[in-house]
């Protein structure tokens, strides 16, 4: 899938590559479109970006949470990029994945914009601002800059970007939180 897209995902390929027969896949699988199913499935629930946990209720807890996200898409934590890039390249040309891809991604910017709004900004402008975060990142994977720079340059930038991407209830939470 992340190689060659959707169209390489063949259960021929896959039951040679994993060293079973095709009928040993099928035992998993009822066929082709099942497998294709599970396959967009796991990425919802296994490649997503936000890091899991309860909504936060207070500024400490939303910067925790923005700051386990920076570090989760920092060192690629249980989300995969490519995966994702993949994904949604398979949705341009399916539209059921496209409209999958769409309401997962609305899950994610709520969850994004309920962390924003415990961090003390106003529903409106956390709704904004998760689009902002979400698009940001989207776009940097969609540009390769991830594999264009190090771990060490990226650890280096992200709590300039959490500032400016965060706001002023983000810097203002860090100050509280550091004793500032």
């Amino acid at each position: 899938m992340i190689t060659e897209g959707v169209a390489g995902v063949k259960i021929d390929r896959l039951a040679t590559a994993l060293g079973v027969t095709r009928g040993g896949f099928y035992h998993h699988f009822d066929n082709h479109s099942a497998l294709l199913k599970e396959l967009i499935n796991h990425w919802a629930q296994f490649n997503d970006m936000l890091p899991p946990g309860d909504e936060p209720r207070t500024p400490q807890e939303a910067l925790q949470a923005l700051e386990r996200l920076s570090e989760r898409l920092l060192m690629e934590t249980d989300f995969s990029p490519a995966f994702d890039m993949a994904v949604r390249e398979w949705a341009r040309v399916d539209k059921s994945v496209k409209r999958f891809v769409d309401r997962v991604d609305a899950k994610r910017l709520a969850r994004l914009a309920a962390l924003l709004t415990a961090l003390g900004y106003e529903p409106e402008e956390a709704h904004v601002r998760a689009r902002v975060v979400y698009y940001h990142q989207m776009g940097f994977y969609n540009l390769g800059h991830h594999l264009r720079q190090t771990k060490k340059e990226r650890r280096k930038y992200a709590p300039v970007y959490l500032r400016i991407l965060c706001g002023e209830r983000y810097t203002a939470a860090k100050e509280e939180t550091s004793g500032n």
